[in-house]
């Protein structure tokens, strides 16, 4: 299989090979594919890929011509350095990345992009991956319990990301108390986030498009026992433990290398936030 075809069908190939991408205009992928398969009976040398690419790219050959062509050499560098160096980013086209959901005004080219664990279609900014990959879960657990029928979340800190980060988050409940011992990493204070009082509430259904769900064995409990047995209080966990290998390392990797990370840099903390609360009655 040649590599352009390979990245035709990108969603659909496993989470290792895709996790990381960097989009470039469309003649520069081509051109680092069409090296890259003139070299595929060789040990890969990632430096000579770019060599090869960027001779494709030359006025001469019909390329990239000034300002363009300078920046397609120096993303080739970028990628191919961090390449060498094991960050294993594949470049794909700007008309492929088109399939794809990107942060507002993304993609930009020679940025790292990361994609979302459970998603296969959304890219995020290596820099904001870990705070919008959680708050993606915490929202759609909040969705969750709200379509199940909740009248009544609590949202409170168990470890972890704490009343700082909770700030930051875009979710329809309000912000609850701040303690005065409570820490942005506290491992013992468990203090209140979030609470939300939704009296009229008459929802009991599932939402669509759940991509956490199905990896969460007890959302999928809580969820039978509203929807089959009429469970009316509930305590549902969001835990945030993987770092997916978006870390440090990567940071350096890629930062040496040349490449962009859309921001700055937010580490992973590992966290758990637990949601109380009370479902609508029968009556």
């Amino acid at each position: 299989m040649s590599t352009n075809s390979k990245y035709e069908h990108l969603a659909s190939l496993p989470y290792v090979e895709r996790q990381l991408v960097v989009v470039m205009p469309d003649e520069i992928v081509a051109a680092q594919r069409k090296a890259e398969d003139a070299n595929s009976d060789k040990p890969i040398d990632w430096m000579g890929i770019a060599k090869n690419a960027g001779r494709l790219l030359l006025p001469s050959s019909g390329g990239l011509v000034g300002v363009a062509f300078v920046a397609a050499t120096e993303a080739y560098a970028a990628w191919a350095r961090a390449r060498a160096n094991g960050v294993n980013a594949i470049q794909i086209k700007r008309s492929e990345a088109s399939n794809f959901t990107f942060p507002p005004a993304h993609p930009r080219d020679g940025v790292l992009y990361v994609a979302h664990p459970s998603d296969s279609n959304v890219y995020y900014t290596v820099a904001s991956f870990h705070r919008v990959t959680f708050e993606h879960k915490f929202a759609e657990a909040v969705d969750l319990l709200m379509d199940l029928g909740a009248t009544e979340i609590r949202v409170e800190h168990v470890r972890g990301w704490s009343s700082e980060f909770a700030a930051t988050l875009s979710v329809p409940l309000q912000a609850g108390p701040v303690g005065a011992k409570a820490g942005v990493n506290c491992e013992t204070e468990t203090k209140l986030l979030f609470e939300a009082s939704l009296p009229d509430n008459k929802s009991r259904t599932l939402p669509e498009k759940l991509v956490w769900y199905p990896h969460e064995r007890t959302w999928q409990s809580l969820a039978k026992g509203r929807l089959s047995h009429g469970l009316t209080k509930f305590s549902l966990t969001v835990n945030y433990e993987d770092d997916f290998g978006i870390n440090a390392g990567l940071k350096v990797g890629a930062t040496k290398a040349g490449l962009e990370l859309g921001g700055s840099f937010e580490n992973h903390v590992a966290t758990s936030w637990r949601l109380d609360g009370i479902f609508a009655s029968e009556n």
